[in-house]
């Protein structure tokens, strides 16, 4: 008998033979579950990601108005200086230059000389001046309807060089020792500085208007000097001023205020 048949024959054989075959295939399936792990700890390329939310960048983002950039847009914040694509700082030599061409203070203008004395405080002017002197300005004395009971003091400066009115003018009616009472609160932020030709304005209150005012009396005559800067003496002696209608009923309520540059300015109190 073959020795092949003798061996399938035998019980003992048969069950050795199966039993190399079943440990031969669990091997195979071992091997094949350890290569099946290791490809799952690996990367798949043909798996998607998560998805992931989608921004656009913001280009050419513009401000409500004028094409500014929306400085609120999500974009990377720029570094430098605008020639290194920094944003431009505002209010630009060309913005300026504009601004001072289309109603902006020019420098060395009256009303610039007046705001930079102003925050020099009281009455120091930025620029010193001497201090106008009466027998070179033109004084007068003009009626006003509004407010009642005011007159309105105009001096103009008729030389040929640049001064400054200081303080209030000291008014005298009729000769009175006294001069007539300053208002305090007409005060200004800097001196008034008349350049030839250019005037300065006091508002005068000869009485007042609710009668409160006593011991009045009609006068014809006003007499104005001018103080120096430091509010002592006066300065080129006293000038006659005419009185509108030759006459003004005067009591003791009366004020003169500091001198303005504009008459509106002096005609609101």
């Amino acid at each position: 008998m073959p020795r092949s048949l003798s061996q399938a024959s035998n019980p003992r054989t048969a069950r050795a033979v199966r039993r190399r075959t079943l440990r031969t295939a669990a091997a195979g399936l071992t091997a094949v579950a350890a290569l099946t792990l290791t490809a799952c700890g690996q990367d798949n390329p043909l798996r998607t990601g998560a998805a992931k939310p989608y921004t656009p960048a913001q280009q050419d983002a513009k401000g409500p108005a004028g094409g500014t950039p929306d400085t609120t847009a999500d974009t990377p914040a720029t570094v430098g200086s605008a020639g290194q694509g920094g944003a431009r700082p505002a209010g630009g030599g060309a913005e300026q230059a504009s601004a001072k061409g289309s109603g902006g203070t020019a420098p060395g203008s009256r009303r610039d000389s007046r705001a930079q004395g102003a925050g020099r405080g009281g009455n120091a002017p930025a620029v010193r001046h001497s201090a106008c002197d009466a027998a070179k300005i033109r004084i007068v004395a003009q009626p006003l309807k509004r407010p009642v009971n005011h007159l309105l003091l105009v001096a103009t400066n008729t030389s040929g060089a640049t001064c400054d009115l200081y303080l209030a003018p000291y008014l005298r009616f009729d000769g009175a020792q006294a001069p007539l009472a300053e208002l305090p609160d007409s005060k200004p932020q800097s001196v008034v500085t008349l350049a030839p030709g250019e005037s300065g304005y006091a508002g005068v209150m000869t009485s007042s208007a609710d009668g409160s005012g006593h011991h009045g009396r009609t006068m014809t005559s006003l007499s104005v000097n001018l103080p120096g800067r430091d509010g002592k003496g006066s300065i080129g002696g006293s000038a006659a001023v005419p009185i509108p209608g030759g006459s003004v009923y005067v009591d003791d309520s009366a004020w003169v205020t500091y001198w303005q540059s504009d008459a509106n300015e002096a005609t609101t109190w």
